[in-house]
């Protein structure tokens, strides 16, 4: 009987097994959210929530999940001048409006810490009142 050799004690297998496929589609919402939870902030917003209806519904029954809205890194992260002078524009205080309103409502009363820019008092007031 030929093998295909020894490793620390251990017959080696002469064929590596077949790779599993997983459906993801059968993940738990639980198992979702819990994955979700190591997500950055844009992560969980531009991939795991637009990436199909199950993991958005998973995504907005866990509320914690928006218990923070943190968009400073994200001006941190930008060079001034040009795209900073965009910062200004009423459009540019509607997206971040928008934000803050998404993640209050989606929150259900768990938002906790809010740090934006460039935001309304309308949207601020918002947020204060579903906290």
């Amino acid at each position: 009987m030929a093998t295909s050799g020894l490793v620390c004690g251990e017959e080696k297998s002469a064929a590596p097994a077949p790779e599993e496929e997983r459906d993801w589609s059968e993940m738990t919402p639980v198992c979702l959210a819990e994955a979700f939870s190591r997500l950055a902030l844009e992560d969980l917003w531009r991939g795991a929530m637009a990436c199909c209806r199950s993991w958005r519904d998973a995504a907005r029954s866990h509320p914690g999940l928006f218990a923070a809205l943190d968009l400073e890194p994200g001006f941190a992260e930008s060079t001034p001048g040009a795209e900073a002078a965009a910062w200004w524009t009423p459009a540019f205080q509607r997206r971040v409006d928008a934000m803050l309103r998404s993640a209050a409502t989606l929150a259900v009363g768990e938002l906790r810490e809010v740090r934006v820019r460039h935001c309304s008092d309308d949207g601020l007031s918002f947020a204060a009142e579903r906290y």
